[in-house]
C-alpha cells in the first residue's frame, strides 16, 4: 500500500467513491480498515461486490465487529488473504448499482446528487474546494491545474479525474503481507 509524505497510509478511489455505499446496510468502523476494492485475485468470480481488507486484530472489540459484519444484509463471505488480515465481501447494494458501474467507467459527475450528498457526510466533506467535490462537480480549478501539469487542454465536459486503475482497485497478491525472513521448509532438499 502506497504512503504519502507524510508516512499515511494512501487509499484508492474505491475507499474514497464506493465504500460510502455501504453506509445505510453496514456500520463501517475505520479504526482497523485498510482499503476497499471492487474485486480480488484470491476470488475473480466475485465480480460487482465490494471488498473491504481489514487488519485482524484479536481484541475483543474487533471480533466483536467481525461477528457483526457477518450478520449484516450484504454480508457474503470474508477470508484470510494474508496471516495479517481479513478480507469482507459484500454485495453492491441494488441501489447503488448504478454509482458502482459510473464509478468504473470513471464517470465520477454523473453520479445522483443523492449519492454524492451520502459521500460527502460519510467522508466528513464540508467545503467545495475539497478534491473530491471537485471531481464530483468537474470544478473549472481542477480542471486548469491538470491542463497545466499535462500541458493539453481539456474539454469541459471532461471528467476531472482519471478513470479508475484497476491495478489499485482489484486486491492482488502485492497487497499481501510477505514475511521478511522466512524460514526455509528444509534447506536440504
Amino acid at each position: 500500500m502506497k504512503r504519502d509524505y507524510e508516512g499515511r497510509l494512501m487509499r484508492n478511489k474505491t475507499f474514497t467513491y464506493i465504500l460510502p455505499m455501504l453506509q445505510d446496510y453496514v456500520k463501517i468502523k475505520k479504526e482497523n480498515l485498510i482499503n476497499t476494492y471492487i474485486g480480488s485475485q484470491d476470488r475473480p468470480d466475485d465480480n460487482n461486490h465490494i471488498f473491504l481488507l481489514f487488519k485482524f486484530s484479536g481484541e475483543k472489540e474487533f471480533l466483536e465487529y467481525e461477528n457483526y459484519l457477518t450478520t449484516t444484509k450484504l454480508y457474503v463471505d470474508s477470508y484470510d488473504p494474508d496471516k495479517y488480515h481479513v478480507m469482507y465481501v459484500f454485495k453492491v447494494p441494488k441501489k447503488h448499482q448504478d454509482v458502482y458501474d459510473l464509478f468504473k467507467e470513471g464517470k465520477y459527475s454523473e453520479f445522483p446528487q443523492a449519492y454524492k450528498i451520502s459521500l460527502f457526510e460519510f467522508h466528513n466533506i464540508k467545503t467545495p474546494t475539497h478534491r473530491v467535490a471537485q471531481v464530483l462537480f468537474k470544478h473549472p480549478d481542477l480542471r486548469e491545474e491538470w491542463e497545466e501539469k499535462l500541458n493539453i487542454p481539456i474539454p469541459e465536459d471532461s471528467e476531472v479525474s482519471s478513470v479508475p486503475d484497476m491495478d489499485s482497485e482489484i486486491y492482488s497478491d502485492k497487497y499481501k503481507y510477505v514475511d521478511p525472513i522466512k524460514p526455509m521448509e528444509n534447506p536440504f532438499d
